[in-house]
């Protein structure tokens, strides 16, 4: 099976449909992790970090660009944080002083 990438997160049922069916509606293969468990207990929907919406990880771009157009997220919603930049920096650091 192909790798799949959460590509949004939803904390209720409602909004995960009505995004999963716009974008299948744009021919994007589309998966709920975790909603099953949100469906038997609600309550635990944040402490399991959300429903994610997820797509095969070569229709990934196209979704978000889909998401973006279609008004359901921001293109800052996708912008990866500073922390990560300079995490990720530090362990290219790192793998240059084992080379």
């Amino acid at each position: 099976m192909q790798e799949l990438v959460t590509i949004k997160v939803f904390n209720f049922q409602n909004d995960l449909h009505l995004v999963k069916s716009y974008l299948e509606s744009e021919g994007i293969k589309c998966f709920a992790k975790d909603e099953l468990v949100n469906q038997v207990y609600p309550m635990a929907t944040n402490a399991m970090g959300g429903i994610k919406l997820q797509v095969p990880a070569d229709q990934a771009e196209e979704a978000v660009r889909l998401l973006i157009e279609g008004g359901f997220a921001k293109e800052e919603d996708y912008d990866v944080p500073n922390s990560i930049k300079q995490a990720g920096k530090f362990i290219d650091w790192l793998k240059n002083l084992f080379k």
